[in-house]
């Protein structure tokens, strides 16, 4: 601890002042990692961000595309990829890859995007740095507006987009996927596909608000997605909002976009005229699509596990509790509107009792964020996205105090589990941790995020097979890993027979990932085929620690925009500060909030076996593989 102090005394020495010495990983202070990390930006912002500034796959088209892209990423000496290999990047390329995952996987790597502008200006770097960085925020906000405009607007919204043809004309075609075009309905109005599925590519429906040919879109965007999404828009809000450089319109722009997504989860639904979902009775904190449908993973509303809506007096999800409060804030945030307000301080946390159940009602709660060797990781990093969003732009003393315990308790170091985030290696996860925490911001820690940063092989970042454990080892559930030093312990399989060590693997032996954040760190053996990794989380987990102070016990950081709202309960006999009604409600409303008509106690009692068998079978919430749809 005591050197780890001195190294922090010393960057106050090196850096050009006090101020940049103060962020979580001050400029200069580790000159290994800045070179890493602009390194891996470069190949980031020419290659996977290239087609339309958003976090893409990248796959070659074979061994000698690699060796071009190696060669122009080594020099670094010319931004001209043609200069350098004698042919542009797109006929190097089979294909660009997971443009209908972007919801999530865009959004978490355009945080980097964002808040490497805001650090940036914070530190004074030259203007000529500053016009680059601000000019890639822009062009991420042009196509973040896209995944709002492409469905037909009003709220509905893309899982993943699509651009048909490159931004330049005189460049070659854009090699994107093969994808099935089809229709919202047949000739008789009746929705496709038949059932509903989790995404299917659709023809833009902007009606001229986008330009013409140059979109498509996937749908039944699932609340992974969305999630991802409000943290893209609520990133690019902060990057933007009041910059004299920036035109104030993209902002305008992107507030109206979050008040219509908000206005439709706002919507209540009958359940059981819908396709899909299970019950009866009015819900709402569903994702709606354009063909009318709800989307294959629709369900933020608390009062509901997958497809399954039980009574809302009865037990709830935590999970989608949790989203729910993160993504309402969100939009609520950007679009600053009166009715997410009103919905979210009065309805949701108090005439539903959500503020109680962050942290109590433990006898109602199905909680399966983590599930020990079983944990399905795309669910405690949804929830760390949440709880950015939840924490970072609230102002409230006695909420923060509830997402605080959380956070802490809940999330980072969950008593007993030992999958937990604190123990899970994941630079993204302590990043956000570090961010956010009000514990002081531990040397400790700090420390352990360089490590894990540095231990990336990004050079490039490409996805070669990493086998820790041959046949033998697994058999004696002991293996010496890649490196040659580290003996891995082996637990159990995961729900496709994957081994998985004891404890997560440092990122110098782990198998790599297109999204480090959401896949297994226990794994020991993955990876393989020709693939150029985004590492946007990476990106982002490095940008955060440039902006982010460190802190002293008890302070906190809250964004600069955080809107001052009112109590919670709403105003008091409906009245506003203007009308001086400035004093909480004590009493919560009656009602849950959800609808006039609640599901029997039927429907509750099979919710509460259809959770039961879920835990059982633990593949039904634990069987995705990276980069698969969630």
């Amino acid at each position: 601890m005591k050197s780890l102090m001195s190294l922090a005394f010393a960057c106050v020495l090196l850096t050009s002042g006090p101020t940049l010495a103060e962020s979580i990983l001050p400029t200069g202070c580790y000159p290994d990692l800045d070179a890493k990390m602009a390194q891996h930006e470069r190949q980031f912002y020419f290659l996977n961000a290239l087609p339309f500034g958003l976090s893409l796959d990248v796959h070659p088209a074979d061994e000698a595309a690699v060796v071009m892209i190696d060669q122009f990423l080594a020099q670094g000496a010319s931004d001209d990829f043609e200069a350098v290999t004698g042919q542009h990047v797109y006929e190097l390329l089979r294909s660009y890859g997971e443009h209908g995952d972007l919801g999530f996987f865009g959004g978490v790597a355009v945080v980097g995007t964002a808040f490497r502008y805001l650090a940036l200006k914070r530190e004074g770097a030259p203007e000529v740095e500053l016009a680059a960085a601000r000019q890639k925020v822009v062009r991420a906000a042009e196509a973040w507006h896209v995944f709002y405009a492409v469905t037909g607007g009003e709220g509905l919204v893309a899982r993943g987009i699509m651009r048909l043809g490159p931004e330049d004309p005189a460049d070659p075609a854009l090699p994107n996927p093969t994808v099935e075009i089809v229709p919202l309905a047949d000739e008789n109005g009746d929705p496709l596909p038949q059932p509903k599925d989790n995404g299917t590519w659709r023809d833009e429906l902007s009606a001229g608000a986008l330009p013409t040919n140059t979109w498509i879109w996937e749908d039944s965007c699932s609340k992974d997605q969305l999630t991802g999404q409000v943290l893209g828009l609520v990133s690019l809000y902060e990057a933007m909002k009041d910059d004299p450089d920036i035109d104030q319109a993209l902002v305008t722009r992107l507030a109206e976009d979050a008040r219509k997504v908000g206005q439709m989860l706002m919507t209540q639904h009958e359940i059981s005229e819908m396709e899909g979902p299970f019950g009866s009775g009015e819900y709402d904190l569903i994702i709606m699509d354009a063909d009318g449908r709800p989307t294959f993973h629709h369900g933020l509303n608390p009062a509901s596990i997958e497809k399954i809506y039980m009574d809302p007096e009865g037990s709830f999800n935590r999970f989608n509790l949790l989203l729910a409060l993160g993504v309402i804030k969100g939009l609520h945030h950007v679009s600053g509107d009166s009715e997410l307000e009103a919905f979210l301080y009065d309805e949701m946390l108090v005439k539903r009792d959500y503020l109680d159940k962050i942290n109590g009602q433990e006898s109602k709660a199905a909680d399966y964020i983590y599930m020990g060797g079983n944990t399905n990781f795309d669910n405690p990093d949804m929830v760390s996205v949440a709880m950015f969003l939840s924490l970072y732009l609230e102002t409230d003393p006695s909420y923060r105090t509830e997402l605080l315990q959380y956070f802490e308790a809940g999330w980072w170091q969950r008593p007993e589990e030992s999958h937990t985030a604190r123990l899970c290696k994941q630079p993204l996860w302590h990043a956000f941790y570090l961010a956010l925490t009000e514990q002081g911001s531990d040397p400790t820690l700090i420390e352990e995020l360089r490590q894990l940063l540095e231990a990336f092989d990004l050079g490039p970042y490409w996805n070669p097979q990493r086998i820790n454990c041959d046949d033998d080892e697994i058999a004696a559930r002991q293996c010496l890993a890649i490196d040659g030093q580290t003996i891995l312990h082996l637990a159990n399989q995961d729900d496709k027979g994957r081994w998985m060590a004891t404890e997560a693997l440092d990122p110098s032996i782990r198998p790599p990932s297109n999204f480090d954040a959401r896949s297994n760190p226990f794994r020991v053996n993955g990876g393989g085929g020709l693939r150029l990794n985004p590492g946007g989380d990476l990106l982002t987990a490095y940008w955060l620690g440039r902006y982010f102070q460190q802190r002293e016990t008890g302070e906190a950081a809250i964004s600069p925009h955080a809107l001052e709202h009112m109590p919670l309960g709403g105003w008091p006999d409906g009245g506003d500060p203007e009308d001086g009604g400035t004093t909480p409600i004590d009493e919560p409303g009656g009602g849950c909030g959800c609808g006039t008509e609640s599901p029997d106690s039927a429907a509750g009692l099979l919710f509460v076996g259809w959770l039961l068998w879920l835990l059982r079978r633990r593949t039904q919430l634990a069987s995705f593989s990276e980069g698969a749809k969630s």
